[in-house]
């Protein structure tokens, strides 16, 4: 491992972007218009990134994770790569993935699934329109902006649970890989790993009461918990 990566998977390009309670002004002096999100990083062609193109190939682990989430969420979000990220997701349901993350997490699935699915949260989520947004002040944004990533990492546990995946080592990744970002937007990464945990054990309690529940006859399939599931 190379250390702790600087970016939280999340909506954010880098929180270094994000904004103050003060209002943000554009070139031009204006006040800039209000967001829950940040500016997109910067996309990469599959022809730069050399040797992680295979990633994203029709059978690469980053395709086929985008199928999954996408036939659970009942979505149609895009992967590329990017620069300046760890993941994040714009107004379209492009999800970004950071090369560096990439470089350093490519083989291990599961965390890639989890920080992919935290950006199938963010995608899943109710989003306000503008008009509303520039009723709220900055405190309220950025409460709105909290409860959202709560969402997200409730979802990625979930996700995890629901394929099959094991939990600990992407709870070890948002524990020892990620920057504590405990201010305004997030929760201290214990906070986040126990919001994942819960999640995951909502997910698994599920899935074994719909087994006992709705017989299958030897056939397991991925969605019988959506049967009772509360639509989150």
């Amino acid at each position: 491992m190379v250390g702790k990566i600087q970016n939280s998977a999340s909506t954010d390009v880098n929180l270094r972007h994000v904004p103050q309670v003060n209002v943000s002004r554009t070139d031009n002096g204006q006040s800039a218009p209000k967001t829950i999100g940040e500016t997109p990083p910067q996309k990469l062609s599959l022809s730069q990134i050399g040797q992680l193109a295979l990633l994203f190939d029709k059978n690469g682990k980053i395709s086929r994770l985008q199928r999954k989430l996408n036939k659970i969420k009942g979505k149609k979000c895009q992967v590329t790569p990017a620069k300046g990220t760890i993941a994040c997701v714009d107004g379209n349901d492009l999800v970004f993935l950071g090369v560096e993350f990439l470089e350093e997490f490519q083989d291990q699935e599961d965390i890639l699934l989890g920080v992919m699915a935290h950006e199938w949260g963010h995608a899943c989520a109710d989003r306000p329109q503008t008009e509303d947004i520039e009723g709220l002040n900055w405190d309220q944004i950025f409460e709105l902006r909290k409860s959202h990533e709560v969402l997200a990492d409730e979802i990625s546990g979930r996700m995890l649970a629901l394929l099959g995946y094991p939990l600990e080592n992407y709870l070890k990744f948002i524990r020892s890989f990620l920057s504590n970002t405990h201010n305004l937007k997030y929760h201290d990464n214990e906070t986040r790993a126990q919001i994942v945990s819960a999640g995951y054990n909502d997910e698994v309690r599920k899935l074994k009461l719909a087994t006992e529940l709705f017989k299958t006859d030897g056939y397991k399939g991925y969605h019988v918990s959506k049967l009772i599931d509360d639509d989150v």
